[in-house]
């Protein structure tokens, strides 16, 4: 009976497995690719941790408010703006492959390479990665063209631009760092890439914490912070039958 039941079971599994088909993971090469206005796209090197950096994309979806502000070059600063209100609908944010990816040679290269970022030399640069041979140099895709603390805008390389990714002509949230130039095997243009002293960020400095008392008025003011006394201080009989109930006052 065991035997039966064993036999029926895999029939009806090679069955499905004809009437369903095999499944395989879908390509790369079946996303295409549509230009867009640069104007409404930014990379950004954010930074974290001990002089660690992250990539960030932003993408201006709405004019109704503006998404980020940049200020001064080489490197630019950048203030998220969209930190201070609600940005649904009005500013696109990326933060990992699912994201972002490169496109080189009009292929989808996400299953091939990622993206880094490394010190350079008095800059912060963004480089694409070969996931499957790490010996293979790195490309160079963008820099900060100098160091500061906070965010700083990636300049992109010559070649580099933004782009969105699309699927049957339907264009889809993904954004890719395109290049015309097809990837090879060995790297595009591999750029030495020396070690950055470390620059000490400071962390933004918080307004001081004031203590807010209050007292009774006409009371007398509190005593000020200062050396505990060795000596027990002399303490006073309270009066047995006060005027009238004091009122407490919390201290904050």
């Amino acid at each position: 009976m065991r035997t039966k039941h064993r036999l029926l079971f895999a029939t009806t599994a090679i069955a499905s497995l004809l009437a369903f088909g095999t499944f395989t993971p879908a390509k790369a090469d079946v996303f295409d690719s549509t230009e867009v206005n640069a104007d409404n796209f930014i990379a950004i090197a954010v930074p974290y941790g001990s002089g660690n950096y992250q990539l960030l994309v932003l993408e201006q979806l709405s004019s109704r408010r503006a998404c980020w502000r940049e200020n001064g070059s080489a490197p630019v600063r950048v203030e998220p703006l969209l930190l201070n209100f609600d940005f649904t609908n009005i500013c696109g944010r990326s933060t990992d492959s699912n994201g972002y990816s490169i496109r080189m040679g009009n292929t989808d290269m996400g299953q091939k390479f990622d993206f880094n970022i490394v010190k350079g030399d008095g800059e912060v640069v963004l480089v694409g990665s070969n996931l499957r041979d790490r010996s293979i140099p790195p490309i160079r895709i963008g820099s900060t063209k100098g160091m500061t603390s906070g965010f700083m805008k990636f300049i992109l390389e010559p070649g580099w631009r933004f782009a969105k990714r699309t699927y049957q002509g339907r264009m889809l949230g993904h954004i890719y760092l395109t290049n015309d130039a097809v990837a090879s095997s060995s790297g595009s243009r591999p750029t030495r890439l020396l070690p950055l002293p470390q620059v000490p960020i400071e962390p933004p400095q918080e307004p001081p914490v004031r203590e807010v008392i209050f007292t009774k008025p006409g009371a007398a003011p509190p005593a000020t912070r200062g050396t505990v006394p060795t000596a027990r201080p002399e303490t006073r009989p309270l009066p047995q039958k006060p005027t009238s109930r004091p009122r407490v006052v919390p201290t904050f």
